[in-house]
């Protein structure tokens, strides 16, 4: 029993009080099944404080009492541990049950026992993860401070340590979503797509929850492809105000804020909005705008810049590959127009033909990157006829037998020049050039596929290539009416084309023609 006429009186800790003064309390446990045991350790350390913060005292009065308070809070610090309680050995039944059942290797274990020789101190500090063990003869007030104040800085440091553990793993955390949603990001390959995947991919490193831009706000993502800065996506109340100048869109303080954003050349946050600055190509400026609600830690924040600066790299990069498709677009062109022209017809042929490829494989479900790719290289499909000879490229008449047979040659010509391209448009190009004059039952050439073995970007070509050719003047022949044109692909569904491929081009018949309009022989350059 430890007796309170041991007890000197004894100063708080030395040293100024620290910022957290006036802070959360120390929460020291006692588990004692006597009474007198908690009356007189409050009274012995009733008063004191550390680092600021006053300690209070919990109250348990048995092994099974205690377990219970623990598995309720994980905010006590210390636990002053009797041995013999309900059992001999209830205290470190408890020490272990705190260790091994609730996974609690903050809190720091005090082991006090008035029966040494139940508990012997060399076997409990070997058996049991305690931090401490006083027999209760030995505990004068000086003893209880000095141990008390050891053990609240030891679990002091151990908060500490374990805080910046998991300040750094959230910031892995952190680092490894940005890191994530810029991946994401950089597989988009066209404006739009990015600018969308920007704005989701900044919604998500954000907000915590993923509806809260919606409900109480939306976002913007205005690139400038020209200045003034125009909206190329927009989430929440802001759908809708694509191609619009992005000032026009949003309040006064937010248009406050991004002229801030663009003078300054930074990114700006406050508490219910954020404008993410990009950097462009030279002096041009990108913009990320959240109109809603922002919290950000320090760490957070530096995390979005990093963000910010990836999207900069990834925009760039776009930019710098569409210049480059867009070089391999004209070159094809170019290409596509001179086999064209050798034959006496017009480069708007090849346009036409993009352009419904385009159009066709969007309705049969590719995606935009696909379809681009399509668009980008079907007008290389008679890349081949400039291996053919004019007096059979340019014979008005029919072909004889022979001649058809050196005419069909520029399938595998076409592919022969393609298929080590690396490209993927080549690529592309060069199966479109080879399977373009395949049928769907079998009977094309120059292999006879049939059916799905067919490349769809081949069926695709298969099917706009005959009908621009019947619905166009050629050197040998008058345009068909499109009534009869129409005839001719319903007649050869399941035959010559792809049952589904003529399906989607009915589908989307009123897009073709708008093509045709735009891109008619009429309107064709003299050449």
């Amino acid at each position: 029993m430890v007796e309170d006429d041991f007890f000197p009186d004894e100063p708080d800790e030395a040293g100024p009080p620290s910022a957290e003064a006036g802070g959360d309390p120390w929460n020291v446990l006692i588990v004692d099944d006597e009474p007198g045991i908690h009356q007189v350790t409050r009274l012995a350390l009733g008063g004191i404080r550390f680092q600021g913060r006053p300690v209070e005292f919990l109250s348990a009065y048995s092994g099974r009492e205690g377990l219970a308070l623990l598995s309720a809070r994980m905010d006590i610090a210390l636990i002053l541990l009797d041995v013999v309680m309900e059992s001999d050995h209830a205290g470190l039944d408890l020490a272990r049950a705190v260790r091994e059942e609730l996974h609690n290797h903050q809190v720091r274990i005090i082991l006090r026992t008035g029966q040494p020789g139940v508990a012997p101190e060399r076997q409990v500090i070997e058996a049991y993860d305690i931090n401490d063990y006083k027999a209760k003869t030995e505990l004068t007030r000086d003893k209880l401070y000095t141990a008390l104040i050891g053990t609240l800085r030891s679990y002091a440091d151990i908060v500490t340590i374990e805080q910046s553990r998991r300040m750094i793993e959230a910031h892995r955390q952190g680092l490894l979503k940005v890191i994530e949603a810029s991946s994401a990001i950089f597989r988009l390959q066209t404006v739009p797509l990015f600018a969308q995947g920007v704005l989701e991919q900044l919604n998500a490193l954000i907000f915590t929850d993923d509806e809260a831009v919606f409900a109480r706000g939306g976002g913007l993502a205005a690139l400038s492809l020209a200045a003034p800065l125009n909206v190329v996506a927009a989430t929440g109340h802001y759908a809708g105000s694509n191609d619009r100048e992005l000032r026009s869109v949003v309040a006064p303080p937010l248009a406050a804020t991004i002229d801030r954003a663009l003078a300054e050349r930074r990114s700006i946050r406050a508490s219910d909005h954020f404008v993410g600055f990009v950097q462009g190509r030279g002096e041009e400026a990108n913009l990320l705008v959240i109109d809603g609600p922002v919290h950000l830690s320090a760490a957070d924040a530096s995390l979005l810049e990093l963000f910010c600066r990836n999207v900069g790299i990834g925009y760039e990069n776009l930019l710098l590959r569409g210049e480059v498709e867009q070089t391999q677009r004209d070159i094809i062109y170019r290409l596509g127009e001179v086999v064209e022209t050798r034959s006496k017809e017009t480069g708007n042929h090849v346009r036409r033909l993009a352009e419904y490829s385009y159009i066709l494989g969007r309705a049969l479900g590719l995606d935009e990157i696909e379809a681009e790719i399509l668009r980008t290289a079907s007008p290389m499909h008679d890349i081949g006829k400039v291996g053919i000879p004019d007096s059979i490229l340019n014979k008005p008449g029919p072909l004889t037998p022979e001649e058809r047979s050196v005419m069909q040659t520029h399938a595998a010509i076409g592919w022969q020049m393609l298929r080590d391209a690396r490209p993927r448009i080549l690529q592309a190009a060069a199966v479109i050039a080879h399977e373009h004059h395949e049928k769907w039952n079998g009977s094309g050439y120059p292999r006879g596929l049939a059916g799905d073995a067919i490349h769809l970007f081949g069926r695709i070509t298969a099917l706009v290539d005959v009908f621009d050719a019947l619905a166009s003047e050629r050197v040998y022949k008058k345009a068909w009416e499109l009534p009869r044109v129409l005839d001719l692909l319903r007649s050869e569904r399941g035959q010559h084309f792809d049952p589904a491929v003529v399906d989607a081009f009915f589908g989307v018949l009123d897009q073709i023609e708008a093509i045709r309009g735009r891109y008619s022989d009429a309107a064709a350059p003299a050449g």
